[in-house]
């Protein structure tokens, strides 16, 4: 169709106003399930530490005659074990110009990054207190950072390793976290799971708890087609549509009922995080916080607004033994 002769339209115009919406839309997720599920605790210094111990095996033949003249076993001395705060920081900085302009979707620059930032540190200590990360003193004067040993690396005693793998583990030698070693990957089964269930049972753990990647929530929901798995049945409602049930959120084993936790925020920092799958009793660690998350007004060195969120802070695992880790599986795609 041909336009009208002489129109005016809005590629000659000048002054039209803009239709820029007045909100900001984001769905990046927010949300921190292993912060959220094992709780804080405050700790005092830079390296808080804590003792753990264990029971003698059962001893099948303890019989003794009558009059018998005692023999004194020998005690063996708790374990000691610690971790080491780091510290975790966002900064920013807005001109003093864009906090005052009008702006679409905020009134004030300095408080959407403010809140922005702090669901991004929050999100960091998320993924750093999962990682296979080793803990470190650091050597001072910003040569070396203090590093907190992650979960991934802590957990030695239940941890199903692919070929070549190797557990880290408190090093009692060194005083500190070592890393794992990764192993060749292999698929998440329901056998890795049942083993790792059952060794955390034995070891005295009682976990309630598998964490994730999205792409191993899928494979274990896959384990419904097993066939020592009692299939699921429903009725169907006369005048309710029928529901296809492809997803399985609790799993009952042979020793407990475990939830099972999808951790979006593994599939975002990437592969290396998403390639373990953790079996938790969230009794046994937690979030040791020395100083929580605090805002900081820097000294003015600019015509700016500056900001700085931090942090310092470890993970204290009670006893490693109460948790247990199926390592190295394709945790990102059906191949990484």
């Amino acid at each position: 169709m041909a336009q009208v002769s002489n129109s005016f339209e809005t590629y000659d115009a000048v002054g039209n106003r803009e239709t820029l919406a007045d909100y900001i839309a984001m769905i990046t997720p927010e949300e921190t399930p292993f912060v959220s599920l094992i709780g804080k605790e405050t700790v005092a210094g830079i390296k808080p530490e804590w003792q753990t111990d264990v029971l003698a095996s059962p001893n099948a033949s303890n019989n003794v005659p009558e009059g018998n003249s005692y023999v004194y076993d020998t005690i063996s001395p708790t374990t000691r074990v610690g971790n080491y705060c780091q510290i975790s920081e966002k900064a920013f900085a807005i001109t003093r110009t864009q906090e005052k302009v009008a702006k679409a979707g905020r009134k004030s620059e300095v408080a959407r990054i403010l809140a922005k930032r702090g669901v991004e540190l929050r999100i960091d200590q998320e993924v750093i207190l999962l990682a296979n990360q080793a803990s470190s003193a650091g050597s001072g004067n910003s040569a070396s950072n203090r590093t907190s040993g992650g979960f991934r690396a802590w957990l030695a005693t239940n941890d199903a390793l692919g070929s070549g793998g190797a557990s880290g583990g408190f090093n009692t030698s060194t005083n500190v976290v070592d890393a794992a070693t990764n192993g060749t990957q292999r698929a998440f089964s329901k056998t890795l799971l049942d083993g790792v269930i059952r060794d955390t049972f034995v070891a005295g753990g009682n976990p309630r708890v598998i964490m994730t990647s999205p792409y191993n929530k899928t494979v274990f929901s896959g384990f419904m087609a097993d066939s020592s798995v009692a299939p699921q049945r429903y009725e169907t409602p006369k005048k309710d549509q029928t529901t296809i049930v492809a997803a399985a959120d609790v799993y009952l084993s042979d020793f407990g009922t475990l939830t099972v936790v999808p951790n979006r925020q593994m599939a975002r920092a990437g592969a290396a995080y998403c390639r373990n799958v953790f079996i938790i009793d969230a009794t046994m660690v937690s979030q040791g916080v020395l100083r929580p998350i605090e805002q900081h007004t820097p000294a003015e060195t600019a015509d700016a607004e500056q900001r700085v969120l931090n942090t310092e802070y470890t993970l204290v695992v009670k006893n490693e033994a109460a948790h247990g880790c199926i390592a190295d599986t394709y945790g990102f795609t059906s191949g990484s």
